[in-house]
């Protein structure tokens, strides 16, 4: 059982300084608050809530005070003791931030309380750059840390040095190292185009496999706003192209194909339903009665349309706009839709960024009056590093019956 401690934090700030790479680099702090997005959670006639700013708010104002990291805590454990869900026994606290855990100025002292209670630990992103001699990360492992996710992006030092701005490469892979021997480590890269070559990445993990990670992750360098950059319009890096989905899926499983750990791509379309193999398992959903246009990403596009090509072929139309990722559309990626296109009941990722009103506004702009609802909130786990095959699969299967009877419904 995991529960989420986030510590916030500010990128580039309380990280050690950004990565040329950061999807943050150029982001201006004090306009976040005009970005006009929305959510499931906002008021009805309110755009943006507490929930779909928490991001802003975090990233603007630092790191949490631990008082109220520990009330967060205190307030979830309460709660999954109300609905009888708390285990105890296998309970880890995982730490997040958008900037880096260990530069969080009370982390000793969190992690301390959190052993003093008997919990494991997980802490979510470091780079690394913070972690200035082995002594530290020892420490953080006798302090009850027992997983990790580090950034290596590379073992070359010169690589760190240069692209994520590391004053001490070698000491960050040291740190590593130690991680490696004593708890679960889940290691990262950035797939910088013409820099993290596969010659790079084989030489990285061939390291990494002789120090025992438990998963490798590669992420798609992002450079423009269809693929996530949803704080500015600017590119992260001028000039840069981005290297092609395709292409960046091929890398992943030449990687996957290639080494024992785990191999995760960051994106993916994970849809495991949609697979050739897996096909049997549309037979056991419900029927599909109703007609609904399904509005969706670029990369869930296609394995949507593939699986109601297979379960329902004439009552169920996917659109996808020009953005990479379901739960960043907004209400401009909606405004390109075309409304010729669109049934009389539309279906919205569960997470997407516009307000309800808003949408339903955008879709009923040629008079037509449309149903406009959300779907499952994850059609497909994202977090698959928690997740075994079967696990995906279920996760799957059952959340196409919840956004089923979203279709059906009346």
């Amino acid at each position: 059982m995991m529960i989420n401690a986030p510590l916030g934090g500010t990128p580039g700030k309380d990280c050690g300084g950004f990565c040329k790479f950061c999807y943050f680099r150029g982001v201006d702090y004090d306009n976040l608050d005009s970005l006009s997005i929305g959510c499931r959670y906002c008021p009805p006639h309110q755009v943006g809530c507490d929930h779909c700013h928490e991001v802003i708010n975090d990233i603007k104002n630092g790191f949490r005070p631990l008082s109220r990291v520990l009330s967060h805590l205190e307030n979830i454990l309460r709660w999954h003791e109300v609905l009888g869900t708390l285990d105890y026994k296998n309970l880890k606290v995982v730490t997040a931030s958008m900037a880096d855990v260990t530069s969080y100025p009370q982390l000793f002292e969190l992690l301390t309380t959190l052993k003093d209670q008997g919990f494991l630990v997980h802490l979510g992103y470091t780079s690394g750059k913070c972690i200035k001699d082995g002594k530290t990360a020892e420490k953080l492992v006798s302090q009850g840390t027992d997983e990790i996710n580090f950034s290596l992006v590379s073992m070359d030092p010169e690589i760190r040095r240069r692209w994520m701005g590391d004053r001490t490469p070698e000491e960050s892979i040291k740190a590593l190292q130690t991680f490696c021997e004593s708890v679960e480590v889940n290691v990262s890269t950035v797939v910088i185009p013409g820099v993290i070559t596969e010659e790079d990445l084989f030489g990285t993990c061939t390291k990494l496999e002789e120090w025992g990670i438990k998963s490798f992750i590669l992420s798609r360098f992002v450079n423009f706003k269809k693929e996530g950059l949803i704080y500015n319009n600017r590119p992260v890096i001028m000039g840069m192209k981005t290297q092609p989905f395709p292409e960046f899926q091929e890398l992943v499983k030449m990687v996957d194909d290639a080494f024992p750990f785990k191999v995760i791509g960051s994106p993916d379309t994970l849809y495991k339903l949609s697979k050739k193999e897996n096909r049997r398992y549309l037979n056991n959903l419900p029927e599909v009665r109703g007609e609904a246009t399904i509005i969706t990403s670029q990369l869930s596009c296609k394995p949507l349309e593939e699986i109601f090509k297979v379960i329902s072929p004439d009552k169920v139309n996917v659109i996808g706009v020009d953005k990479e990722i379901g739960d960043l559309i907004t209400m401009e990626d909606l405004e390109t839709v075309d409304l010729g296109m669109v049934k009389e009941k539309v279906i919205l990722p569960g997470g997407a960024l516009v307000h309800d009103r808003v949408a339903r506004k955008i879709f009923n702009k040629d008079g037509l009056k449309r149903k406009v609802i959300r779907g499952p909130t994850s059609l497909f786990y994202f977090d698959v590093e928690f997740l075994n095959q079967d696990s995906n699969l279920e996760h799957e299967f059952l959340n196409f019956n919840a956004l089923i009877k979203k279709i059906n419904s009346s």
